[in-house]
């Protein structure tokens, strides 16, 4: 069941992958990170509250989910939105999903987990299209798409991974304080506002919130599907282990190529990033079976 909601999460984060692109036609990755941010934390409170959470919120658990939250979402997304922006959906989703090499680097020496061979060789294929996707001979995919900007957005999109994943082993150690998945995720958006709110205000002079009508809809659905992918990752996160979760969940890009291919007006679709994505595949085949 882990593996399910593992993968359901990377449906959720895809379709949002592609909300994205088409609201910062007429916003910023700042604006869609608030947005996204302010519809997480109203909704999963409200889910919290809905299923009685709130009753054990003044846990030691609760201080390691919000200090998660100081890691990922927030930063972790600003720098992937921004990515988004400079290489496109496909780039940016293969790039932050090498998070898996991070997780597990991390979950076997602090958590304890165990890494089978079939885990580890599917976590290389799913991160193995990265290779292709920063080339910048693969063909542009954004209107930005340089040299200099590939190598931009490539290193944003490595920053949302390395964060990202200290995060999850922060949230995998709060779940094990308390099991409570849907609290555990509300704790964890709403300590993202801890450091996403000086941000803000410290670059609003050059840099205010702004969007257009059109792409506010997008921004706002862009943020329901992060509600629904980070809920279904803290399911899985609570029934199964790091090394299995965390590359699962990262198989957006395979999804996020599907999507792309339905809606070719959004992004064109090179032959790497195709490449790349049967690797995800190959490398989900592999974990499911590990």
């Amino acid at each position: 069941m882990s593996s399910l909601y593992a993968l359901l999460s990377a449906v959720f984060f895809a379709g949002e992958a592609l909300c994205v692109r088409l609201s910062l036609r007429g916003s910023t990755a700042a604006t869609a990170t608030v947005i996204s941010i302010a519809t997480n934390i109203t909704a999963l409170w409200v889910v919290s509250a809905a299923r009685g959470s709130l009753a054990h919120l003044v846990t030691p658990a609760s201080l390691v989910f919000i200090l998660a939250g100081v890691f990922a979402p927030a930063l972790a997304r600003l720098t992937y939105y921004e990515s988004i922006n400079l290489i496109g959906v496909a780039r940016a989703t293969m790039i932050s999903n090498t998070t898996p090499i991070f997780a597990a680097a991390l979950a076997i020496p602090v958590l304890g987990e165990h890494l089978t061979w079939k885990v580890g060789a599917g976590t290389v294929l799913v991160v193995a299209g990265v290779a292709l996707a920063i080339r910048q001979g693969a063909g542009p995919a954004s209107p930005h798409d340089t040299e200099r900007s590939l190598t931009t957005g490539a290193l944003l999109a490595l920053n949302t991974a390395v964060m990202a994943s200290v995060s999850f082993m922060l949230r995998k150690i709060g779940l094990r304080m308390h099991p409570d998945p849907v609290l555990g995720a509300a704790l964890t958006v709403t300590g993202s506002m801890v450091v996403l709110a000086p941000y803000i205000a410290a670059r609003w002079r050059h840099e205010p919130l702004r969007a257009t009508r059109g792409s506010l809809v997008w921004l706002i659905a862009g943020g329901l599907l992060t509600t629904g992918g980070f809920l279904a990752y803290y399911l899985a996160l609570n029934l199964g282990d790091v090394v299995v979760v965390t590359p699962l969940s990262n198989t957006t890009p395979l999804f996020a190529v599907a999507l792309l291919f339905a809606f070719r007006q959004v992004e064109r679709v090179t032959a790497p990033t195709a490449i790349g994505a049967v690797l995800a595949g190959a490398g989900v085949l592999l974990i499911v079976g590990g």
